[in-house]
């Protein structure tokens, strides 16, 4: 393993772009995180897709599944080496229900890929954990 301060920021700052765009208001702006190739692994709470093909539409569904929803987080470590990056974090998935906000505790980790000099998303899985 062999973290250095430069990736260390750029993954920093690429989960954050994540957070940002995790409202889903701009489908393409998430969508364009993840690796679009058969490689990409997602898994969610009982769910899972492999490839690109079978987790694009994904976001759309969630987006009209829950309306209005977002991600906080408490904490995440970054771990590298190379081009690869993992990270672990503790969030929170706030959904708007009705006319009350709900903040779920869960756990996502995922690993990153520097791709053609941006990082994307290969690998990524979410569930409540509590």
């Amino acid at each position: 393993m062999s973290n250095d301060s430069i990736t260390e920021t750029e993954v920093r700052a690429f989960f954050d772009e994540f957070v940002d765009a995790y409202p889903l208001e701009d489908l393409d702006k998430y969508l364009n995180l993840f690796s679009q190739d058969e490689n990409l692994v997602m898994f969610g709470t009982g769910e899972k897709w492999l490839g690109w093909e079978e987790y694009k539409g994904a976001p759309a569904e969630d987006k009209e599944r829950h309306g209005e929803i977002s991600i906080t987080y408490d904490w995440l470590k970054i771990n590298s080496h190379g081009s690869v990056a993992w990270i672990a974090a503790e969030v929170k998935v706030n959904v708007k229900t009705e006319s009350e906000w709900r903040s779920i505790p869960a756990r996502l980790t995922g690993v990153i890929k520097k791709i053609e000099g941006k990082w994307k998303i290969v690998q990524g899985h979410i569930s409540v954990s509590g």
